[in-house]
């Protein structure tokens, strides 16, 4: 395995913007034995062990490799244009694609990192024994979460709690068991038993806390079906910590993102010098709006690469008059911005341009509205020559899931570096966990509670008949379609559908675009060519079958 040698970066926090944020700043002259031998290298060395995080979170790999190639969302046009094997399932889904080889990399380097600050602490003079205990437990909770997304990507991959140091050549295939048991886990609780108390200690934005620690475990130990320790998990987060369900009209205000209902968010920043190549969110999940006469390009609509589009399954889950949730979450109405002639009605800045429904509307009524009136009949959003219906126009037009990730802070119309910052577990996650780890113990009532609980903030005026559900409304179906209503878009759906094991079944009923490809061989993905071509050791490290 050829990892980078340890000292790459000196992530430091920088106090001089409104938001902390990890600023990379290189210690050029630091080797590993003289810099991490003292308290503060140990502090530099853990805050190197984040920026990994951002080459996943609010980037197109991650998007494509959780969000489409599922049920509930396939390609768009843009989707369709780029990289539309990642939702087919089709012979170019390979380890040659970037995206693999943009995450694995990264994620070992930032394992290495962890490694390095796990073995190297015990022997720090100038640290508390309490000290080191919590330096070390921050490391093993981000070495754990780092595993935990290889593991459920790649299933069998090279394993080690060891720092490596210079090129290491050789690779091998741990079973996912032994990754969990002697890695993920372990890690997880001795995170939780030595990470501060967010409650009691003040803890910096974004560093890793006993409770994200919990939080992380909930979703682990769900996966791994041990119900009773996530639901014990979750239900310690929602119990014993000050988080709260957001209100919904304010869950997703990019001016409220440090909001109760953030349990961990990786940070990113207005500021161009400690950003990055930013929270690029904003971009894929928007349909071009500018095919419209009325509407120009610009940052209070987004960057139309229109990569993923909802699919029938996923818009017909909604019951749009009692659930907010959809209005929170999907956009279905555009301003103009320009002045143009729309059915023969001259429109200006700050009239309708475009309004979307989820209702069929009479043909005479879409041709005179003095708007681009697009209506959903139901029919195939993948296949659709009315341009006029969802999925019309070669996929150009539907909800564009873009609230959860709206950002109009970018420095100009055409930039992708959004500063929002991605949130990676909220309170809402943990209500959907004990359900489903009671519903999986034959507890429905418990199950219901949970939902219900949830669901409060989502009723519209007078729906409460419609939204509140009752022990028998409850099973896997009930609950995944409630994990597509609540977390839809946010990285969970296709490992909750191998979680389950409902991948194959629900891609090949809800997905059309997949559904002839999808095989047993996709539950996991193609390691990246670019390491199987460097191991010296070939025979041991062999390509995931299939591929």
């Amino acid at each position: 395995m050829s990892v980078r040698i340890s000292v790459v970066l000196i992530i430091l926090f920088s106090h001089s913007a409104c938001n902390d944020v990890l600023v990379e700043d290189p210690v050029s002259l630091a080797t590993a034995d003289s810099y991490y031998s003292t308290a503060n290298g140990i502090q530099d060395g853990l805050k190197a062990c984040y920026p990994f995080l951002r080459v996943y979170y609010g980037q197109e790999r991650s998007f494509y490799l959780t969000v489409i190639g599922t049920d509930i969302n396939t390609n768009g046009f843009g989707g369709k244009k780029n990289n539309p094997s990642f939702n087919n399932y089709d012979q170019n889904l390979l380890g040659t694609h970037s995206f693999f080889r943009q995450i694995w990399d990264p994620f070992y380097e930032g394992i290495n990192q962890c490694n390095t600050i796990i073995g190297r602490t015990p022997d720090v003079t100038d640290m508390t024994d309490e000290e080191k205990k919590a330096a070390i437990a921050e490391a093993r909770f981000l070495r754990a979460h780092y595993y935990f997304i290889l593991v459920q990507m790649w299933g069998d991959v090279h394993f080690t709690l060891e720092e490596t140091i210079g090129a290491e050549t050789e690779a091998y295939h741990t079973p996912v068991t032994t990754i969990y048991d002697e890695g993920i886990v372990p890690d997880l609780m001795n995170a939780i038993v030595n990470l501060p108390d967010p409650t009691t200690t003040s803890v910096a934005y974004g560093r890793a806390n006993k409770a994200m620690a919990e939080a992380l475990l909930a979703r682990v130990q769900l996966t791994l079906g041990n119900w009773q320790e996530a639901e014990q998990l979750a239900n310690n987060v929602m119990d014993n910590y000050d988080y709260a369900l957001e209100d919904l009209d304010k869950l997703w205000d990019l001016e409220n993102q440090r909001n109760p209902e953030t349990i961990w968010s990786v940070q990113y920043s207005s500021d161009p010098l400690v950003n990055g190549i930013g929270n690029r969110s904003h971009n894929f999940f928007v349909w071009d709006y500018t095919r419209n006469p009325a509407m120009n390009r610009d940052i209070e609509n987004g960057k139309p690469h229109q990569r993923f589009m909802p699919t029938n399954y996923y818009l017909n889950l909604w019951d749009v008059e009692s659930d907010a949730r959809f209005d929170a979450s999907f956009k279905t109405v555009w301003i103009a911005n320009n002045s143009a002639i729309i059915n023969g009605h001259e429109v200006n800045p700050g009239d309708t341009a475009i309004k979307i429904v989820m209702h069929p509307v009479d043909d005479a009524i879409q041709e005179s509205a003095p708007y681009w009136y697009i209506d959903y009949n139901g029919e195939d959003v993948t296949n659709q020559s009315d341009p006029w219906q969802i999925g019309g126009d070669s996929r150009r037009r539907w909800p564009s899931f873009y609230k959860k990730y709206y950002d109009n802070k970018r420095s100009a119309v055409n930039a992708q570096d959004g500063s929002r910052d991605f949130v990676v577990i909220r309170l809402a996650e943990m209500y959907l966990i004990a359900a489903e780890a009671a519903f999986n113990q034959s507890r429905n009532d418990d199950a219901a509670m949970h939902i219900n609980n949830l669901r409060q903030r989502a009723i519209k005026p007078g729906r409460e008949a419609e939204m509140l559900v009752i022990p028998g409304d409850i099973d896997l179906n009930f609950i995944l379609e409630e994990r597509a209503r609540e977390l839809g878009g946010e990285g969970h759906r296709w490992f909750d559908l191998k979680r389950t094991g409902t991948l194959l079944d629900r891609v090949k009923m809800y997905n059309s675009d997949a559904a002839p490809n999808i095989k047993e061989m996709h539950l996991v993905r193609p390691i990246p060519q670019t390491q199987i071509d460097r191991v010296s050791n070939p025979g041991d490290f062999l390509q995931n079958p299939g591929y």
